[in-house]
Parts: C-alpha cells; sequence; structure tokens
C-alpha cells in the first residue's frame, strides 16, 4: 500500500476489504466515548539527537533511524 496513485488509499479496500468505508486510516476518536483510565502511567517520548543516524521527511512522514546501542532513545 501507498498514500499515492495506484496503491493509495482509494485501493487499499482491493487486499484489505476491512480498509473500505468507515474503517479507513485515519481512525476517528469519538471524544464522547473516550473514558479516563487513571490507573495508566503518563506517556512520553524522548530520543538523544546524537543517536539519530539518518533523517527522512517526506512531507507525509518523519523517519528516523537511531543508534541506540546505549538505551538513550
Amino acid at each position: 500500500w501507498d498514500y499515492d496513485g495506484d496503491n493509495g488509499p482509494d485501493q487499499w479496500y482491493k487486499n484489505y476489504p476491512i480498509a473500505k468505508g468507515h474503517h479507513q486510516s485515519p481512525i476517528e476518536i469519538n471524544n464522547k466515548e473516550v473514558h479516563y483510565d487513571s490507573s495508566l502511567l503518563p506517556w512520553f517520548a524522548s530520543y538523544d539527537p546524537g543517536a539519530a543516524k539518518t533523517i527522512l521527511n517526506n512531507g507525509k512522514t518523519c523517519r528516523v533511524v537511531f543508534d541506540d546501542s546505549f538505551d538513550r532513545s
């Protein structure tokens, strides 16, 4: 799959039938159905920029490849 041309979102259902209709990406989160769970710990993400080997921004997504042999990211 892809986001452009012959493999774009309009074609996903051919290989992934569930991707047609109301089951497409992006997922819609209905705020009225969301419930707070106080047992969940806060979530955070961080990284050490010095561990980044390559950074690719194609205008739609960003991909970072890390050398995380020191467990800093």
